[in-house]
C-alpha cells in the first residue's frame, strides 16, 4: 500500500539520520574540553591501588625528578604506607606504582639528597627518625640505591646519629659514594666534623678525609659542600671566617677564596642536593668547580617547590613560580614561559609563548589541583602533572594533546547505563538493519520492507528518549 511504504520510507529515513548525526557528534566531540587523565596507581607487588598514597609529593624538598620519560616521587612514611616508599610514575603507559617498600625500622621521612646514574639509576639519601632504643639515635641518615625495577642496593643506615650532615653525592662508576660529616657525641651539628666518605654497599670502602686535611690546618673552618668532580676524585667546599674555599680529596690544591655569602644562595645540583623551595638560588655549582650566576626570579612572582630534570648524572632545577596575584603558576621552560589558571567555568587554561590563554581540561574531582601542578617536557611533548596522578598532556604550542574519549568521559562522570547508552544510539541502527538487509530475508519484498519498518521504528523510539538524557552527561 501507498502509506505504509511512504511511512517506512520515512522512518528507515529518519533512523538514518539519527545514525549519522551521532556520528557526526563523536567525530567533533574531541574537540570540547574533557577532563584530566588520572595514573593507575600499583603497589611494589603489582596490586592495583585505589589512589595514591596520602603523603606522596609533600616531600617538597625534591617533589619530582625527571628522567627518561619517568618521574620519580618520594612518598614519606605515612599510617597508609609504613616506612614509606619511592614511587615511579610513568605519564606515557598512564602507570604509577610504588617502586619498593622502605624498611618500616628506617622510615622516610625526608629526602636530603637524590642524584640520578647511567642505566636509569637513582642514589637516594633520605632522612628517617626511629623509635630511640638504649644507646641509640632517634634520627639518622640512610642511603640506597634504586631502579624501576627496586632497589639495587637496599636502604643502609649511614655513619652517624642526629645531626649528620650530608655533604654531597657522587657517583663512581656503578656506585653511589656517599660525603657526609657524622655527628657524634656531644658534637650535634657536625660542625666541626671529619667527612667520611661512604661508597653504598662496599662496607670496606669508607674513607675518612679530616677536618685537618680540609681545612689546611685552619682553626675557623667548617665544611659545608662535597662533589664528586669528573674523573678528579671528591672536592670540598670549606667556609674559613668569611670565605668559601675549595679543596681536593687529598687537601691539596686550595683554590681562589670567594664570599661566605654564596652559600646562602649556591644551588648543588652538582652534588645531588636542591635548594628548598623558599630559597630561590643565586649561584650554580658547575662539576669543574666554576660558580656560576643565576638570574633572580621575576618580580611579582615567588617560587614554587620545582621538579628537576635528570641530565646526565646531575640534576637539573626547572623554574617554576606563583603569581602574587590570581590563581595558577607561572612555569619557565628551554626560554619559554607557560601560564596555568583555573578559570570560574571550571576549566583548566594554558597560556604559552604563542598567544591567549586555550582552556585544555576541565576541573573535575579529583583533579581540581591541575593549575599548580608540575609541567614535565616528557618524550612526546609536555605533560602537566600533579604527585597525585592527574595529568593532561600538551602539545608544544599549549593544546590538549590527550583528550578523553567519549566512552573514557562517561566512565569518569560514573552514570549508570550511560555508557551502553550512548553506544545503542551509535550502533542500534547497523545492528537492527543491517543483517535483514544482507541476508535478504523474509524473501518476500513486502514482508521484508515490513520488517525494516518495525526494526526502524523500534530503533527510533528506543534511541530519541537518550539523547535529551545523554547531551548533558557530554556538553
Amino acid at each position: 500500500m501507498p502509506f505504509l511504504r511512504i511511512l517506512s520510507w520515512l522512518l528507515l529515513g529518519a533512523a538514518c539520520l539519527l545514525w549519522a548525526a551521532a556520528l557526526g557528534f563523536v567525530a567533533l566531540w574531541p574537540r570540547h574540553p574533557t577532563g584530566a587523565r588520572q595514573l593507575h596507581w600499583r603497589d611494589a607487588t603489582g596490586r592495583a591501588l585505589a589512589s595514591a598514597p596520602s603523603t606522596c609529593g609533600q616531600d617538597t624538598r625534591f617533589p619530582l625528578l625527571v628522567q627518561q620519560n619517568r618521574v620519580w616521587l618520594p612518598c614519606p612514611a605515612a599510617p597508609d604506607l609504613p616506612g614509606g616508599a619511592i614511587a615511579l610514575l610513568e605519564p606515557a603507559r598512564g602507570e604509577a606504582r610504588l617502586v619498593a617498600p622502605l624498611p618500616e625500622r628506617l622510615p622516610l621521612e625526608r629526602v636530603e639528597g637524590l642524584l640520578p646514574g647511567s642505566g636509569g639509576t637513582v642514589g637516594l639519601v633520605y632522612r628517617a627518625s626511629s623509635p630511640p632504643h638504649s644507646g641509640g639515635v632517634a634520627e639518622v641518615l640512610v642511603a640506597g640505591v634504586a631502579n624501576d625495577e627496586g632497589w639495587q642496593v637496599p636502604p643502609e643506615r649511614l655513619p652517624g646519629g642526629a645531626g649528620s650532615r650530608l655533604l654531597g653525592l657522587g657517583w663512581s662508576g656503578r656506585q653511589l659514594e656517599v660525603a657526609l660529616a657524622p655527628a657524634r657525641g656531644e658534637d650535634t651539628h657536625a660542625e666541626a666534623a671529619d667527612a667520611v666518605l661512604v661508597r653504598v654497599g662496599d662496607t670496606e670502602f669508607p674513607v675518612t678525609v679530616t677536618r685537618e686535611e680540609m681545612c689546611l690546618f685552619l682553626q675557623d673552618c667548617a665544611v659545608r659542600v662535597a662533589y664528586r668532580a669528573a674523573q678528579a676524585g671528591w672536592r670540598f667546599l670549606v667556609e674559613d671566617g668569611g670565605t668559601l674555599r675549595e679543596v681536593r680529596e687529598s687537601g691539596i690544591g686550595e683554590a681562589e677564596g670567594r664570599s661566605i655569602e654564596l652559600l646562602a644562595g649556591l644551588d648543588l645540583r652538582v652534588a645531588g642536593r636542591l635548594r628548598p623551595p623558599n630559597l630561590p638560588p643565586r649561584y650554580r655549582l658547575e662539576p669543574d668547580g666554576t660558580i656560576l650566576p643565576l638570574e633572580p626570579p621575576p618580580s611579582g612572582r615567588r617560587p614554587l617547590p620545582a621538579p628537576a630534570l635528570a641530565e646526565g648524572s646531575r640534576l637539573v632545577p626547572l623554574s617554576r613560580s606563583l603569581l602574587e596575584q590570581g590563581r595558577g603558576a607561572v612555569h619557565e621552560w628551554e626560554d619559554q614561559r607557560w601560564h596555568t589558571a583555573a578559570a570560574a567555568d571550571g576549566t583548566l587554561r594554558v597560556e604559552g609563548d604563542t598567544g591567549a590563554p586555550a582552556a585544555v581540561a576541565r576541573l573535575e574531582a579529583p583533579c581540581t589541583r591541575l593549575a599548580s601542578g608540575f609541567l614535565v617536557p616528557l618524550r612526546r611533548g609536555l605533560t602537566l602533572l600533579t604527585p597525585d596522578g592527574c595529568y593532561v598532556g600538551l602539545t608544544r604550542s599549549g593544546q590538549r594533546d590527550d583528550p578523553l574519549n567519549l566512552f573514557e568521559h562517561l566512565e569518569r562522570l560514573h552514570v549508570p547505563h550511560a555508557v551502553p547508552a550512548l553506544l545503542w544510539v551509535l550502533l542500534g541502527c547497523p545492528m537492527l538493519l543491517l543483517p535483514s538487509a544482507l541476508l535478504r530475508w523474509p524473501r518476500d519484498p513486502g514482508l521484508r520492507r515490513l520488517s525494516g519498518t518495525l526494526l526502524s521504528a523500534c530503533y527510533l523510539f528506543s534511541a530519541l528518549p537518550l539523547i535529551p538524557w545523554l547531551l548533558p552527561l557530554l556538553s
